[in-house]
């Protein structure tokens, strides 16, 4: 059987570049190297999936880590051996590679990355800081119509004479077949045979 080269997906921040291998697979096996990262693993699906990719700049392959646990994808956390500006390339040759894509999900702006943000959790979202939070309570806070605390709903407004709305409806809907019967006669006469 071919071995088939896995979609890999890939963001930065000025420390680490995250790599998440589109891959469902048993038993991968990663190498990392100062300047490449190498992947094989058998998928579930029974096909074989490898690939070897020289970096565009080098990792601590030493401290670089892996995490087969928290997905059904395998997950590679690079860790540069240079921490600051982005690289904006992940290849060393530059080139777009159709197996190479930015991963939106996890991408950040050099600007938008935070200095105490928590880099050291791959891709897990720890909704854990919202503990005992009931949604109800918020909802209730926020104000809007009827039910949604703060502007007191729609008081004053009787539903019953909304009758009257669908007339001025049926009598509209009337005159807009009368006036579209009168263009279709106009254009008749207007049309050369």
């Amino acid at each position: 059987m071919a071995t088939q080269v896995p979609t890999i997906k890939w963001a930065e921040r000025p420390e680490f570049v995250y790599i998440t291998i589109e891959a469902d697979v048993e038993s991968p096996v990663v190498k990392f190297e100062s300047n490449k990262i190498s992947f094989e693993g058998k998928g579930k699906n029974g096909k074989q999936y490898a690939f070897s990719y020289d970096l565009f700049k080098e990792i601590d392959a030493d401290t670089s880590s892996t995490d087969f646990k928290t997905s059904r994808y395998p997950k590679l956390k690079l860790v540069k051996k240079d921490a600051g500006p982005y690289w904006n390339f992940l290849l060393k040759d530059k080139k777009k590679d159709k197996f190479v894509e930015t991963d939106w999900t996890l991408w950040k702006d050099e600007d938008e990355v935070e200095e105490n943000e928590d880099t050291g959790k791959f891709g897990n979202f720890d909704m854990g800081g919202m503990g005992g939070m009931n949604m109800e309570q918020m909802m209730q806070g926020m104000g809007g119509m009827g039910g949604m605390g703060g502007m007191g709903g729609m008081g004053g407004m009787n539903f019953d004479d909304m009758g009257d709305m669908e007339d001025l409806e049926d009598k509209e809907g009337e005159e807009g077949d009368k006036k579209n019967t009168e263009e279709t006669e106009e254009t008749k006469l207007n049309s050369v045979d």
